[in-house]
């Protein structure tokens, strides 16, 4: 019943003899190389990152060498250097040089930079090694304004990315924890030479947040809390101390940095969405909603590379929790829209992204729901389980075109420029042939913003960057279903519901389709036709048609179209 290349991936994760795997594939295996891009600006570090990963030398004797020299070179508190270095004496310094250019650099964390570029995929899974983009971390500290007395801590700081950014703020206002000691260690060195005549010596502890925190960091109690936590689910540790029962790393790290919060501080946490629309994290959520205040939540688009999930920076604060609350809502376009929230049950998502016009235009295409696609048929692309071997980039004999996710518009399908030869049994996943040789289908990109679209009656293969679907929609030809997928009223629907960088099979049978007369079917089939056959101006008069079938008013139609 599975593949020959299926049966080999699962003879490498081992089974018991029941039918179940005793390992999992995951990437914490992983001896990939990533480099951070968009994490530092200087030119030259790419070009030495390249050196040093030509040399075998050992990464801890490495780091300290670096931020042995950068402390040197910015001539540092001498009774701070004094005390670095006798607290890192047990490293052995390396005959390393740094181009001068980079030495100087006080502005960017290129010593984490480094850290980073050298360390192996695997191990930064399991270290949380993925540091945030400086532009993100600015926008997360932008409304911040310390004023003297006013302390902030970052519980996972790596290397110090947000303490180096803290604008108007001494050394002695900032903290920061982390368990891994390389990153304490860069942390440390970056904030001496950005304070080089201070004479407080870094606040920067080497722990376990969750574990020892509340020890450690005795009664202290901050104004400001600040930081990207890990995220992935934590095994094997059971923090009793916490309410979060999902053990969700971030859902963990955000409770328990709540209780070092001052009354009326500020805490924001970058999270992985999956905390706000998961069943499984109803917990937070009842957290969230029951325990703090909400202030703000601003959605990403981007997303850390080597990581296949969206995220959010949501922003809380410890004040009074009444009945109802009225929070700020900030949309990706950085639209502010208030509204009163009041709590429901534990499984409600406790923050709504969604305004009053918003609301009000769903409501609209809600009442006229009359079908969706939760009974038609879907399939996934084909796995190869090896692109670069498998698939070929000419048309050898034997073997047909094979279209790729981001071969895919609206309406349209790029010229194939792979190629392979379809035998079901070499692949590591593949539906049934059935649905690639169906006489006709609807395809689509699966790792989109947007819903796109197109039709294919050629009986084509598709890879797993495009999924397929067969619509079973009463009263609707493939062709129509096509045109409401691809209409600015469906995109925008699926936005504000779902607000997802994949598309996903859940999501798009939630969608609401209406009754529609033959005439109106036949209507939207033929201009889904000309557009097909390159019409531009068709996707605007199917748009028209939709909007009227709903009852659109312009006022409406102006919110969907902005």
């Amino acid at each position: 019943m599975i593949s020959e290349a299926t049966r080999r991936n699962w003879d490498k994760l081992r089974h018991n003899g029941n039918d179940r795997l005793t390992r999992r594939a995951n990437k914490s295996r992983s001896q990939k190389i990533i480099t951070p891009e968009g994490y530092v600006m200087a030119g030259s570090l790419s070009r030495f990152v390249e050196e040093l990963r030509d040399t075998t030398y050992p990464i801890n004797e490495l780091i300290f060498t670096l931020c042995a020299l950068y402390l040197e070179h910015n001539k540092v508190n001498e009774a701070n250097r004094k005390r670095f270095f006798e607290e890192y004496a047990h490293y052995q310094r390396l005959d390393v040089s740094v181009p001068r250019q980079i030495l100087k650099n006080r502005q960017d964390d290129w010593i984490g930079f480094i850290y980073q570029s050298l360390t192996a995929e695997g191990h930064r899974i399991l270290k949380g090694l993925y540091y945030t983009k400086p532009v993100i971390v600015k926008e997360m500290l932008s409304d911040i304004h310390m004023v003297m007395g006013e302390t902030f801590l970052d519980p996972c700081c790596g290397s110090g990315i947000f303490l180096l950014k803290m604008e108007h703020a001494r050394m002695e206002q900032l903290f920061g924890v982390d368990n891994d000691p390389l990153a304490v260690m860069i942390a440390k060195a970056n904030l001496m030479v950005k304070y080089n005549d201070s004479a407080v010596y870094p606040q920067i502890y080497q722990m376990d947040f969750l574990l020892h925190a509340a020890s450690a960091l005795d009664d202290l109690k901050f104004d400001y809390i600040v930081t990207n936590p890990p995220w992935g689910t934590e095994k094997g540790k059971k923090h009793e101390s916490n309410i979060i029962a999902s053990h969700e790393k971030a859902s963990l790290f955000f409770t328990e940095s709540f209780k070092f919060l001052k009354k009326n501080g500020i805490l924001c946490f970058l999270l992985p969405t999956s905390l706000l629309k998961i069943k499984v994290h109803a917990d937070f959520r009842r957290f969230v909603t029951h325990e703090t205040r909400m202030e703000s939540l601003k959605c990403y688009r981007e997303r850390f590379k080597g990581v296949f999930t969206d995220f959010v920076s949501l922003r809380v604060s410890r004040k009074p929790v009444f009945e109802s609350q009225n929070y700020v809502v900030i949309s990706e376009k950085n639209e502010v829209s208030r509204k009163e929230f009041v709590p429901r049950n534990d499984d409600y998502c406790a923050i709504p992204m969604l305004n009053d016009r918003d609301e009000a235009i769903i409501s609209k295409v809600e009442r006229l729901r009359h079908d969706d696609l939760s009974h038609s048929r879907w399939a996934l692309g084909i796995i190869t389980g090896n692109n670069a071997k498998v698939l070929k980039d000419r048309p050898i004999k034997g073997l047909e075109k094979i279209y790729r996710g981001k071969d895919i518009g609206k309406y349209s399908l790029k010229p194939a420029s792979r190629y392979v030869k379809f035998n079901r049994a070499d692949f590591q996943q593949c539906a049934k042939e059935e649905f690639y040789r169906a006489k006709e289908k609807l395809v689509y990109k699966f790792v989109s913003s947007r819903l796109c679209f197109t039709y294919d009656d050629t009986q084509s293969l598709f890879l797993n960057s495009a999924n397929i679907l067969i619509p079973d929609v009463e009263g609707m030809s493939i062709k129509t279903v096509l045109a409401f997928l691809n209409s600015s009223l469906f995109n925008f629907l699926y936005v504000k519901r779902f607000d997802d960088l994949k598309i996903l099979k859940g999501n798009l049978s939630a969608l609401p389709f209406p009754k529609i007369t033959p005439d109106q079917d036949k209507q939207l089939s033929k201009l889904v036709n000309q557009a097909l056959h390159g019409d531009t101006n068709a996707p605007k008069e199917i748009d028209v048609l939709i909007y009227s079938i709903y009852q659109l008013d312009s006022e409406e139609i102006s919110m969907i179209q902005n």
